[in-house]
């Protein structure tokens, strides 16, 4: 499989969203560097080489709002996965794969979750999610609209 270019996997990530119904795909994102090679190692005892995503993750990782997620950031996880320091072992299984969380500061932190698939000599990105931002100076007009919708729907419940 060939590694996507930064353009083409901008691509893929709206082809993903545009079309959610297409068959699941996956796509090779990167490589991973000789010292993240050893640090991923360090921790989960596996060798691999390669990053991939699938469609799946894609739309699973920017349709949750509450992720915090544009799709530019997804650009960032072969960055993240090759220079963080932060990597944890999850105790939790994705599809019977042992999980890696990387975390980093990149404008707030972001977080990536792969499934280890050394087998194949992989990792799979399969979500990923933001530190939520601080609230800019419009957001907290949105919030009150969002608060005034709340009273007006309880309002609404206790007419008869």
């Amino acid at each position: 499989m060939r590694e996507l270019t930064p353009k083409e996997l901008q691509g893929f990530i709206d082809e993903s969203m545009n079309n959610r119904h297409l068959p699941n795909k996956r796509v090779m994102i990167g490589t991973i560097t000789a010292d993240a090679q050893n640090r991923i190692e360090a921790i989960c005892g596996r060798k691999v080489r390669d990053i991939d995503t699938d469609r799946s993750g894609v739309i699973h990782a920017l349709k949750k709002a509450d992720h915090n997620l544009e799709a530019e950031d997804l650009l960032l996880a072969v960055d993240v996965i090759n220079t963080s320091t932060d990597i944890a072992l999850s105790p939790d299984k994705n599809q019977n794969n042992d999980v890696l969380v990387f975390k980093k500061e990149i404008d707030g932190d972001i977080t990536f979750l792969t499934e280890v698939r050394s087998g194949n000599g992989y990792l799979l990105v399969f979500n990923a999610w933001r530190q939520k931002k601080a609230r800019s100076r419009r957001r907290p007009n949105a919030t009150r609209r969002l608060q005034g919708a709340y009273v007006q729907n309880d309002s609404a419940r206790d007419e008869p």
